[in-house]
């Protein structure tokens, strides 16, 4: 449970982040609702669900959980838009080649965050192996 709450905050972070830069970069072409602000805010955490649920599951290759993932956030995303009366940008290409670049940019982001940690993590390992073997030289 608590990681299903923690995807669902990483989901909110990462689509409040998007959504300003859709606003800043005036992807959005009405200026932002409370309606759409909080529909976004709920499609994040949605997101952050299906995420949680998608990559947590082991039966489903990487590059499997990857397009069931982009589906998903898909489908979510046709529902907000939807449902904030922006349908004629959903039907337009250029709106789906920014949603594929919005999520390469932020798969991309991913992989590179994990890397780093995954450095950062064996950086202390190794630290502490050979501190460890200091120790043992002395005893």
């Amino acid at each position: 449970m608590k990681k299903i709450i923690l995807g669902m905050i990483e989901g909110l972070r990462i689509g409040a982040f998007i959504y300003l830069l859709v606003i800043a970069l005036e992807i959005q072409q009405s200026p932002p609702s409370a309606k759409n602000i909080y529909s976004v805010l709920v499609f994040s955490a949605l997101i952050g669900l299906v995420t949680q649920l998608v990559f947590e599951r082991d039966a489903l290759s990487k590059l499997q959980s990857l397009i069931l993932h982009c589906i998903l956030t898909a489908i979510l995303l046709s529902a907000t838009m939807i449902y904030n009366d922006w349908l004629s940008q959903l039907i337009k290409p250029i709106f789906w080649l920014e949603y594929i670049l919005i999520y390469l940019f932020t798969c991309l982001y991913f992989i590179l965050d994990g890397y780093l940690k995954t450095q950062k993590i064996n950086q202390a390992l190794d630290k502490r192996r050979a501190r460890k073997k200091e120790t043992s030289k002395k005893v």
